[in-house]
C-alpha cells in the first residue's frame, strides 16, 4: 500500500476506535519537565530516586514512529483528534478509573501526553486490528496512584458497570475481565471492557508504569468486535522506548 492509502486507511482505523468512546486525554501538552537528575547509579532506572517525568517534547520522542514495528501502521494523532473526548463518568464511583479511559479527562491528569494510533492488517479493503496509544508523565506519586485505582477498579467492577462517553452518550460495560499483563516497566495491569453495544465489541487495554511515566495501549478488531487484540511487539518496542527515555532523563 502505498503512503496515501496508508494515511486513508488509518484514519478509518482511528475512527472506528472514536466510534468507540476510546479517545485518549491529552492532559497538558506545556512544560519543559526536563532538567538535570542527581547522578545515575547501578539501580535500575525503577528504583532510581532520580526519575523525572517526561516533558511534552521528549515525550514525543520515546512515542514509536510508523518504521519501528514490523507489519504495523503508526500514526500521529491531530489534536482535533485527542481533543474530541470529554469527561466520561460512571454511575459507580469505584469504577470510575475504568469509565475515565472513554474520555478525555483523568483523576488523577498527567503533566503532559502524547498520542499515537496504530492499526495491523492494513489494506486497501480493510483494517484488522486497531488501537491508540497515550503516553503519560506524572507529578509525583500520581502514575503510581493512576494504575492502583485501575487495578483496583478491575477487580472491584467485574460485573460491568453503566457508563457515558465523553459526549453524554451511552456506554454502558457489561464485564471488566483482568488480563495477564505483560512483565514490563515497574509494573502493569491489563484487562478488557465488555461493551454493551450491539457489536458486543470487547476493547483491550494494557497499562504499564515506568517511574512517573504510564503508557496505556487500546486494542479493538475492527473486523471481528469479539477478538480484540494489542500486539506483544508494539508493547515491547512502546515500553522499551519510554524506559531508555526515562533513564536519560535522570542521567
Amino acid at each position: 500500500m502505498n503512503e496515501s492509502g496508508a494515511k486513508r486507511t488509518m484514519g478509518v482505523a482511528i475512527a472506528a476506535v472514536a466510534a468507540l468512546g476510546l479517545m485518549t486525554g491529552c492532559g497538558s501538552d506545556s512544560g519543559d519537565g526536563e532538567s538535570a537528575g542527581a547522578k545515575q547509579d547501578d539501580k535500575p532506572a525503577s528504583t532510581a530516586p532520580a526519575e523525572k517525568p517526561l516533558s511534552a517534547s521528549a515525550l514525543e520522542r520515546a512515542a514509536l514512529t510508523k518504521s519501528e514495528v514490523t507489519g504495523l501502521e503508526v500514526q500521529k494523532m491531530t489534536d482535533k483528534e485527542i481533543s474530541e473526548g470529554g469527561s466520561a463518568k460512571s454511575a459507580k464511583a469505584e469504577c470510575q478509573p475504568l469509565a475515565a479511559l472513554m474520555g478525555t479527562h483523568y483523576d488523577p491528569a498527567p503533566k503532559a501526553s502524547v498520542h499515537r494510533a496504530y492499526a495491523t492488517d492494513l489494506t486497501k479493503a480493510k483494517v484488522g486490528g486497531a488501537g491508540l496509544i497515550r503516553i503519560s508523565s506524572y507529578g509525583p506519586g500520581d502514575a503510581e496512584r493512576t494504575v492502583k485505582d485501575l487495578r483496583e477498579a478491575v477487580t472491584v467492577c467485574r460485573g460491568g458497570f453503566p457508563a457515558e462517553d465523553g459526549t453524554g452518550a451511552k456506554a454502558d460495560v457489561t464485564k471488566v475481565t483482568p488480563l495477564d499483563a505483560p512483565e514490563r516497566g515497574d509494573e502493569a495491569v491489563a484487562f478488557s471492557l465488555h461493551d454493551a453495544g450491539k457489536d458486543n465489541a470487547v476493547i483491550k487495554f494494557t497499562v504499564v508504569r515506568t517511574g512517573p511515566q504510564v503508557t496505556v495501549f487500546f486494542g479493538v478488531n475492527i473486523a471481528d468486535p469479539a477478538k480484540s487484540e494489542i500486539p506483544a511487539a508494539l508493547v515491547d518496542a512502546q515500553v522499551a522506548k519510554v524506559e531508555k527515555a526515562t533513564r536519560g532523563a535522570a542521567s
